[in-house]
């Protein structure tokens, strides 16, 4: 069974500023104005999953009800300095219990308050696991990009990869 939920949230965001690259790619035009890339990353993902709620007899697969603490780290850019992570990431779902049916609709926040930034929260069956969330970052600008997908294993332990990029031009969606 496939579960999605997505939740939309402004939170504080310190973000280091990179460094902006000499060169630049051109990817097309956001809302008009020209968007390029400055500079991309590949990141890696480990954490730990802590259960909230366990999960019930009657649900196989994907259950994410709890908290999602991981790291990503910097495995290959091309940005002229590497882009710095937060020191750690944390996602939580939890049972959205005013549904008609509590165990299959889930609300997903992020916890983790760097700073004044958008972030986006959702998590679904499978992926690289028995539940991956993605959790996109924005800074205050909407320039630079986190995009994380942490995969919960059946170990309890968290793997994924994500990516990071720095653009010309806001990216965060519309409200």
């Amino acid at each position: 069974m496939h579960h999605r939920v997505a939740t939309t949230t402004r939170l504080a965001f310190g973000l280091l500023a990179p460094t902006l690259a000499a060169t630049a790619c051109d990817i097309g035009s956001v809302d008009g104005d020209e968007d390029a890339v400055v500079c991309t990353a590949a990141l890696t993902i480990t954490g730990t999953f802590t259960v909230q709620t366990p999960q019930p007899e009657e649900i196989s697969g994907c259950w994410p009800i709890g908290l999602w603490t991981f790291t990503a780290a910097v495995a290959d850019h091309d940005c002229a300095a590497a882009p710095t992570p937060l020191p750690q990431y944390q996602v939580r779902f939890e049972r959205d219990l005013s549904s008609a049916d509590p165990d299959y609709t889930w609300i997903g926040t992020y916890p983790t308050d760097p700073g004044d930034a958008f972030a986006h929260v959702s998590v679904s069956s499978g992926g690289g696991g028995l539940c991956e969330a993605e959790l996109v970052v924005y800074s205050p600008t909407g320039e630079t990009v986190w995009n994380l997908h942490p995969a919960l294993q059946a170990d309890g332990s968290i793997t994924g990869q994500g990516d990071y990029d720095l653009h010309t031009v806001d990216q965060r969606p519309a409200p």
